[in-house]
């Protein structure tokens, strides 16, 4: 007889039952926050495909590197995004001036990368949003319009070409 017999009390057994319920629930509930939190990184990402997919090849060349064709120059100056980053060219200048020693490919991926995250002044931003209304685009399509200005204004300041950015780019010398 190699029988193993356990009493627990009905106290101990609601008990254990209530603790792995309530573990259950709170590793449910902080799964489903994380879930929650991811989903507004897939939802941007579906958005910048959408947009890159439909809107960009309105504004952007297609080859590299990239530039505003003329949709593009159109919404850049419509939009006010010129005549904001020029009023405020001063103020832009001084925060990619870290790069002024790198190559173009570097000074391009700050500034598409800072663009990315800009936070506009209130007024700047309800203007661009009501613009991207109107043309059926994003705002994140309107930071890359502005981003590929300003960087062209950045590669001038610096002495550097649009054209070196390929020979810079590491996936570009990889293959």
């Amino acid at each position: 007889m190699n029988e193993l017999t356990i009493n627990i009390s009905w106290e101990y057994f609601l008990g254990a039952l209530g603790t792995l319920l309530v573990i259950a629930w709170y590793t449910g509930s902080k799964f489903s926050k994380i879930e929650t939190s991811i989903e507004w990184m897939k939802n941007a990402i579906k958005e910048l495909k959408t947009a890159s997919d439909n809107a960009s090849s309105l504004v952007f060349d297609s080859q590299s590197p990239i530039n505003l064709n003329s949709r593009g120059e159109e919404w850049l100056n419509t939009s006010g995004l010129k005549e904001y980053l020029d009023k405020n060219q001063k103020k832009f200048m001084s925060i990619c001036e870290d790069k002024r020693n790198t190559n173009s490919y570097d000074v391009q991926q700050y500034i598409f990368m800072y663009f990315d995250m800009i936070e506009f002044e209130p007024e700047v931003e309800r203007t661009l949003k009501e613009f991207a209304f109107n043309k059926g685009t994003t705002m994140n399509i309107l930071r890359r319009v502005a981003a590929i200005y300003f960087r062209n204004l950045c590669l001038n300041e610096f002495g550097m070409k649009a054209e070196d950015i390929d020979a810079h780019d590491p996936g570009k010398n990889e293959k």
